[in-house]
Formats: structure tokens, C-alpha cells, sequence
């Protein structure tokens, strides 16, 4: 069982990498299914020496040699391969914090996974049926259960689950990507899209869906509420991105569905819905994200291609001024915080705020140093209430009093 830091969706564990002279790195991972293999940051890669200087030189790659040992509480993963070498970076600019990489999920096909995001918990439970079939041979059951009678939680399970709980199939693809089929609703003429893949991607702050894919899928998606003019860092590059409120989202779970009204999703352009698509050998619409499984104790069953959504033991309420506020998305660089994006129509963006632009002062207090985190939810509350903010550009200071507004 390990305690988790939820930052706005992105679940932080501590761990110890072991180099391959023997010394240990401990630090955070970022818990995310989205990602497939464990996967390192690439300097730290260098130092564990994991990998040469031409994987080095590669913004996404193999490391050349295993990972000696991964210490995730009292768990223990010796020979790690294989390792991905990705550029951590990203992910710290968004979260504030010093994260060595990813922990993706290929680790943990051997086990039942329990995240609770209420009470901040991921807990590992042995495989009830010790299956060890791969990927292929567990996602092929897992598909191949739909339309079957309803099925019961593991007995490991009793306790941890209310008779609420849905089982939604899942298939293993690619690397390792879970993958559920969804259907969105609230078109135009309050149409339904068809079944679409998503990946389920405990990284992703938000639910995601790929803009190309969503043109396709529901014509008049684009009347949706939306906050637009934002930027969604992936490891793939900075992509830009819109905010939505998405009527219906219903997870297929075989004839019962698992659903969610008036969600928020970000709908981004960029490469990474055809990079996935590429990986998993079909269409992917999107990811499944915090937003949606936040409402949900969430418990991923392997060994039968399940993926259980709990809504009686779940739930972390939205916040109720996310979207009330001045208009700016930060990023963390140094001990600064810069501006990422400005919202199209918002405070900021009226008073002439630009992405690049620093932040150093908010209500007449400096922010150096402070959490992005934390600063950002200083910016939200409630609608025609003023915040301060001295801000600097090319070696210029200046300072202005904005009012917040809600933006969706």
C-alpha cells in the first residue's frame, strides 16, 4: 500500500531506483497507465547508467540496459526491462515537483490494483487467478466478456467495492495500453457519437480527446461550453488545447454502461492521438483521465481484462472556482512561474497578458519559490473578485488588477 500525493490529478508515489554501480536515487514517480513501461528521465538515465549517449541524444527511447531494481514501498522489481528514457521535464514544469519519470503500468499486469483517490491510497494485491498470459492473450478475454453475464468482484475484493461498482472491459495493446471503448452524447441535435477507444491514462489530468478524432466521431461537439486559446504539455510537445463541458460520457460495461454528466475534457490537436494510434494498431479517440475517474474508487483487474469503477467509495469534488478566475495557465520554471497560456475572452487576455511572461508578485507577496500548484489555485474563487499581479517581459515590471470571471 502506498500514500499518494494527488497534484491536480497527477498521482505522485515515492520510489528508489538502484543504479548500476549500486547507488540508489529515491524521489517520485508519476503513476500513470498511459505510459506503458516505466519510463525515466533522461538525464537520470545517464547517471544510473542505463543508457548510452545516442539514447541520450533521443527525446523518447529504449534505455539500453535493464533498471538493477525499482523499490515501490515494500515491493521490490529487479532487472527492470524494458526502461523508456523520456524527458521528465515536462512533467515537472507542469507539476512543480522533482519527478525521476513515469511509472507505467507494465509493471503491475501481475497484480490487482486498487487507486483510491479520496483517501489518497494505491494498493497491489497478488493476481487472483495468477494468470501470465501477455498483453495480447489478456485483452483478447477481456473484449471477448462483453454482452456476458454481469461478473462478480474477486473475493479479494470484498470490502473494497460496494455492490455498486461496474466492471468495464479492457483490453491490453501496444505496450501495454489499457483500453476502454466509450460514447459521447450532446451533439448536435443531441446526437451520439459512435464507440470510440480510450486509453485509460491515470497521468492525465484531465480527459482527453483528440480533436481530429472528436471531428469525426460528433458533429457539433464544437457548440459544447469551452475555454479556448489553452496548451496541453505532452511528451510528444506542447499542444494546444480546448476545455469542455462534455454532456454525457458512458463507458461500455457490457449493457449496464458507467456514466458521467457535465464533465470537463481538454480536446487537443498535435501528433499524440496519431502516435497512439500507432502504438496500439487502432483508432484511439482519446484518454480517460482524472476528471472522470476521480468520481470512482478504481480497481484494474489484470488477470481478467476488468476495470472496476466504484462510484459509493469514490469521488474528490470538483473544485467550485476551477474555472472561475483570471484566465492564466501557469508552468514551473526555476523558482518561478511562467505563464503557459492566456484564455481566449479572459481577464488576462484583455489586459495583454502573454504566454512567456513571468509572474512575480500576486496581491503585493512574491512568488518565488511557491508551488505552480498552489499558486494556480490562489487565482481561482469566486466571480468579480480582483487579484493583483506584477508580472515581468523582457525585463519590464508591470503591474495590473484584474477581476475574476468564470470562463466555463
Amino acid at each position: 500500500m502506498l500514500r499518494f500525493e494527488d497534484l491536480e490529478g497527477a498521482i505522485l508515489v515515492p520510489a528508489t531506483l538502484r543504479s548500476m554501480s549500486g547507488r540508489d536515487t529515491a524521489g517520485i514517480l508519476v503513476f500513470d497507465t498511459g505510459a506503458g513501461f516505466l519510463a525515466v528521465d533522461v538525464g537520470l538515465a545517464g547517471l544510473l547508467g542505463i543508457a548510452d549517449s545516442a539514447v541520450l541524444a533521443e527525446p523518447i527511447a529504449l534505455a539500453s540496459r535493464p533498471l538493477p531494481r525499482l523499490q515501490l514501498g515494500g515491493l521490490q522489481f529487479d532487472q527492470v526491462s524494458p526502461v523508456l528514457t523520456v524527458d521528465a521535464g515536462i512533467v515537472r514544469r507542469v507539476t512543480g515537483r522533482p519527478v525521476l519519470g513515469l511509472l507505467g503500468q507494465s509493471l503491475l499486469v501481475g497484480w490487482l490494483v486498487v487507486l483510491d483517490y479520496s483517501e489518497g491510497v494505491l494498493v497491489m494485491l497478488p493476481s487472483v487467478s495468477g494468470d501470465s498470459a501477455g498483453p495480447a492473450a489478456r485483452g483478447a478475454a477481456g473484449h471477448a466478456g462483453r454482452g456476458a453475464a454481469r461478473p462478480l468482484p474477486p473475493p479479494v475484493l470484498a470490502g473494497v467495492l460496494s455492490p455498486r461498482a461496474a466492471a468495464v472491459p479492457f483490453s491490453l495493446e501496444g505496450d501495454g495500453k489499457v483500453v476502454v471503448r466509450a460514447r459521447v452524447t450532446g451533439g448536435a441535435g443531441g446526437g451520439s457519437s459512435s464507440w470510440l477507444n480510450l486509453i485509460v491514462d491515470t497521468g492525465a489530468t484531465k480527459s482527453v480527446f483528440f480533436r481530429s478524432a472528436l471531428d469525426r466521431a460528433l458533429r457539433g461537439w464544437t457548440c459544447w461550453p469551452a475555454v479556448h486559446g489553452l496548451s496541453a504539455p505532452t511528451l510528444t510537445g506542447d499542444a494546444g488545447a480546448t476545455v469542455v463541458r462534455v454532456p454525457e460520457l458512458v463507458l461500455d460495461a457490457g449493457g449496464r454502461g458507467v456514466t458521467r454528466r457535465d464533465m470537463d475534457a481538454a480536446v487537443i490537436g498535435g501528433d499524440l492521438g496519431r502516435v497512439l494510434s500507432g502504438d496500439v494498431g487502432q483508432p484511439v479517440a482519446g484518454l480517460l483521465g482524472y476528471s472522470f475517474l476521480k468520481h470512482f474508487r478504481v480497481a484494474m483487474d489484470f488477470a481478467r481484462g476488468l476495470l472496476w469503477l466504484d462510484p459509493a467509495r469514490g469521488d474528490v469534488p470538483d473544485r467550485p472556482f476551477e474555472y472561475s478566475h483570471v484566465g492564466l495557465q501557469l508552468e514551473s520554471v526555476g523558482d518561478t512561474a511562467r505563464v503557459a497560456a492566456v484564455a481566449v475572452g479572459s481577464p488576462a487576455a484583455e489586459a495583454g497578458i502573454r504566454p512567456g511572461d513571468r509572474v512575480l508578485e500576486l496581491d503585493g507577496e512574491s512568488v518565488a519559490g511557491t508551488d505552480v500548484v498552489a499558486l494556480g489555485r490562489r487565482l481561482e474563487g469566486p466571480p468579480a473578485t480582483f487579484i493583483s499581479l506584477t508580472l515581468v517581459r523582457d525585463g519590464r515590471e508591470w503591474t495590473c488588477r484584474l477581476a475574476r470571471k468564470r470562463l466555463l
